[in-house]
């Protein structure tokens, strides 16, 4: 029966029933039947994935239900880091102020999500505290990906609203830095997962090689939650990269101006003639985008990036 992966510790997984049965919104624990390949490649199943499961029955204990994973089903997108499959948005919530928000964490996530085939939404928290400065809202509402305001804190659940429609039928997935209001976004859309707001923003602060757990969480929505704190590292440095060439495409405030660049290829760096920086100088591009486009940039151009075959999820 099809069911999706919702958590996973090793090679034990819990898998939510979507398929119309007898299990159907229940939740089986499964084990993997061993390795799957696709291409001569391993591949390990990943929360988000869809699998098709064999149910086994404890014949001492006609309530005991598990089973075992027998396939997994083609990938929309995937992430090494943290370990996800199949997202359709990651929502990278920052704050106003308390902490000041960080410019090039944004960046780098957006740059990510749009590399893998994911929508970013930007969720920009804490408004209350400084209702009259629209800085970031101005910045991120030009790029072209969806810029919502909230204060999770206070009563006003519009920006609640604008972020559930966002998640109607979707998989989706929050990240935020340290402090953002992550936590209390989750707790305010569904006040039953009971997230330890202080909890999670220490497992953020850990160090990159901790091991973490990523878990969906079934909404009523129509479609699943993860809350992903290793979000917090460069994913494109752990194997799910972009080409340097492709950057620019992942930043669409900035793709229309880079046509009309001097040079046919053109790094949008420090090239004179370059549209986008003229239009940086203009004030026509944020100085914090093209700031992190570089950045990004310098990264990308000193990686050395495993063969295309290593990133079907091995």
């Amino acid at each position: 029966m099809v069911g999706r992966i919702v958590k996973g510790v090793k090679d034990f997984f819990d898998v939510y029933i979507e398929e119309e049965n007898e299990y159907k919104g229940k939740i089986i624990a499964c084990n993997s039947r061993g390795a799957f390949r696709k291409n001569s490649v391993r591949l390990k199943p990943l929360v988000g994935d869809i699998t098709d499961i064999e149910i086994n029955k404890n014949q001492r204990d006609i309530n005991e239900t598990w089973g075992v994973i027998k396939t997994i089903a083609e990938r929309k997108n995937f992430l090494k880091r943290p370990p996800v499959a199949n997202l359709d948005i990651l929502f990278i919530v920052t704050s106003v102020k308390s902490p000041s928000p960080s410019y090039f964490f944004i960046d780098k996530l957006t740059v990510t999500a749009v590399e893998n085939d994911i929508t970013p939404v930007i969720i920009i928290n804490k408004t209350d505290l400084s209702p009259d400065d629209d800085e970031l809202y101005n910045i991120y509402s030009k790029t072209g990906f969806k810029t919502i305001k909230t204060s999770a804190l206070s009563q006003d659940m519009s920006g609640v609203n604008e972020i559930k429609n966002e998640m109607r039928g979707k998989i989706c997935a929050f990240a935020g830095a340290s402090g953002a209001g992550k936590s209390s976004i989750l707790n305010n859309l569904f006040g039953y997962l009971n997230l330890d707001t202080g909890a999670l923003s220490d497992k953020i602060e850990r160090g990159k090689h901790t091991t973490r757990t990523v878990e969906l969480f079934k909404n009523n929505l129509g479609g699943y939650a993860a809350d992903t704190p290793g979000f917090g590292v460069l994913d494109f440095e752990t194997g799910n990269y972009i080409m340097k060439e492709n950057l620019i495409f992942a930043f669409p405030d900035m793709i229309g101006y880079s046509t009309d660049c001097k040079y046919t290829k053109c790094t949008h760096i420090k090239e004179e003639g370059c549209k986008i920086i003229e239009s940086v100088n203009d004030n026509k591009i944020a100085k914090t985008r093209h700031e992190s486009y570089i950045t990004i940039y310098d990264i990308l151009k000193n990686q050395k990036f495993v063969k295309q075959q290593d990133r079907a999820g091995k």
